[in-house]
């Protein structure tokens, strides 16, 4: 192989489109990338994917291997015509790690028939900072042992399906105020501090084999003598995760276009730093011109200090260990796909999630009247890890209809409504971190006898004010419907909060 070809197996880049075009082409057989991850603008149906992915593979060849943000609930990337599994927190919310494992399955199942072989997945992140803005309804929960059950759990299911599972976000952002997708998050705790806590699944998970990593655009004070994300930092990469943690599997880079990075170097500087840490798969995901510019500026730099050298071929080699493991000679010839029976277990999981956390209005399951209310805020993309459209809840909707109750969607900016009554139903998302929603929740709670608080993202918004609460850790259809039934009392709420809130 030439230098040029090498250089581009420990790149992964994303493109634009469903569809390939010349320019696409031309890009791909430029970087030569040995990894392609997929978001949702490249995917519209199965045999659009399926066609996509034999494309690129003609490309590339044979050896290239897919990776996504498969991590169920609100980072999901195949929807429509996929199997879509509740997140992290409403598989602990069944109390059965075991629905963690059947989930993972499924999505590998469906992944690999595809030819995608690589989840980005689970988000083992310990969520014990209610106002943490990136992480919430994607960790499993708020200690180390649930996390590390139901990672574990997933993280097999995947194995069991040959899709490799990545833990992220290495040492651990659950306790940060600040999302790395737009400036870099700081944790002031020592070591110490870490092993007994963010370390936990990271050290368990590796116990049993997991074989990639992601390290997070986040600054640890009282582990670097520098102030640059850990992503880049050889005492995080390499001191900690490979020579303390004895991590042999592939270190792979969260995004290095995300701001944790860009507000303090270039990406042409971030991937040879992040080489030089000791990250192995240097990921880019958007911006082809900065693709190709940060992978000639390696070869570059390579040529200027031949040292570096040594690290891309140390990072070549656990490659190629990997692509071994999970690489597909071949896809099948025909596309033999159907999710039907995939997504009807998915709906049984996701019905043992919805949780009652408390109801002193006796709202639930819901009886309204026409003068009563359901209140819904549209539900958005909070984090740039999302893809999903905005808009009014489905539930929220399907609620009034029902009922033939007035429906009043609030959004922000917007005067609070002049309403007032017997009965609302509230549906919200992330109140507790939005001024906006919370002083909603505040003024319908001062002007019903009655109020129903339905949490569709993190749990903590049923606390704003005392009232009923309920919960479904995510707006995903399979996940409202679920929420729908037991509004009106077809189900019972199964689910138990896996997290401990200060009442």
């Amino acid at each position: 192989m030439t230098l040029s070809e090498v250089v581009g197996q420990l790149f992964m880049v994303g493109f634009e489109g469903k569809e390939f075009n010349d320019k696409t082409v031309k890009h791909l057989q430029e970087i030569k990338p040995g990894f392609v991850i997929l978001f949702a603008r490249n995917i519209e149906s199965p045999k659009q994917l399926y066609q996509l992915v034999k494309d690129v593979r003609k490309v590339l060849g044979n050896d290239v291997v897919f990776a996504i943000d498969q991590e169920g609930g609100i980072v999901t990337r195949l929807r429509d015509g996929f199997a879509v599994s509740p997140g992290a927190m409403a598989l602990a919310a069944t109390k059965d790690d075991n629905n963690a494992f059947v989930a993972g399955q499924i999505l590998a199942e469906e992944m690999r028939t595809f030819g995608i072989t690589w989840n980005l997945a689970p988000v083992v992140d310990i969520n014990d900072n209610p106002n943490n803005p990136e992480i919430g309804v994607r960790s499993f929960g708020d200690s180390p042992e649930k996390v590390v059950r139901f990672a574990q759990a997933f993280y097999k299911g995947l194995a069991s399906r040959k899709v490799a599972a990545c833990a992220k976000h290495f040492p651990g952002k659950g306790s940060v105020n600040v999302d790395a997708h737009l400036d870099m998050p700081v944790l002031e705790k020592s070591l110490d501090e870490l092993l007994s806590w963010e370390l936990v699944p990271f050290i368990e998970l590796i116990k049993t084999g997991i074989p990639s990593i992601m390290p997070s655009h986040i600054y640890l004070p009282k582990l670097q003598n520098e102030k640059i994300p850990a992503t880049i930092s050889h005492e995080i990469v390499t001191d900690l995760l490979r020579k303390r943690l004895n991590f042999q599997g592939v270190i792979i880079a969260d995004d290095l276009l995300m701001g944790g990075i860009t507000k303090n170097l270039s990406v042409e500087e971030a991937v040879v730093k992040a080489l030089q840490a000791g990250v192995d798969v240097l990921t880019v995901c958007h911006e082809p011109d900065l693709q190709l510019a940060a992978k000639k500026y390696l070869m570059k730099m390579i040529e200027k200090e031949p040292l570096l050298m040594n690290r891309v071929t140390e990072s070549f080699e656990r490659i190629k260990r990997f692509k071994n493991e999970f690489g597909v000679k071949e896809l099948p010839a025909e596309l033999n796909f159907d999710p039907t029976q995939h997504q009807k277990i998915m709906e049984q999981i996701s019905q043992k999630s919805i949780t009652l956390v408390k109801d002193p209005d006796q709202m639930v399951p819901v009886q309204l009247e026409k003068d009563d209310f359901v209140v819904t805020v549209k539900t958005s993309r909070l984090v740039q890890v999302e893809e999903t459209e905005p808009g009014v809840p489905w539930v929220a909707k399907e609620l009034s209809k029902v009922f033939k109750a007035k429906l009043v969607v609030h959004q922000q900016n917007q005067p609070l409504p002049e309403i007032s009554g017997k009965r609302c139903v509230v549906f919200t998302e992330n109140a507790h971190l939005q001024q906006w929603q919370k002083s909603l929740v505040e003024h319908l709670r001062k002007r019903f006898e009655k109020l129903l608080i339905v949490a569709m993202r993190n749990p903590y918004d049923c606390f704003i004010v005392e009232a009923s609460g309920l919960c479904s850790y995510g707006y995903e259809l399979v996940s409202q419907k679920a929420l729908f039934k037991v509004l009106l009392g077809q189900e019972k709420p199964m689910g138990k909060l896996p997290v401990e809130v200060l009442r």
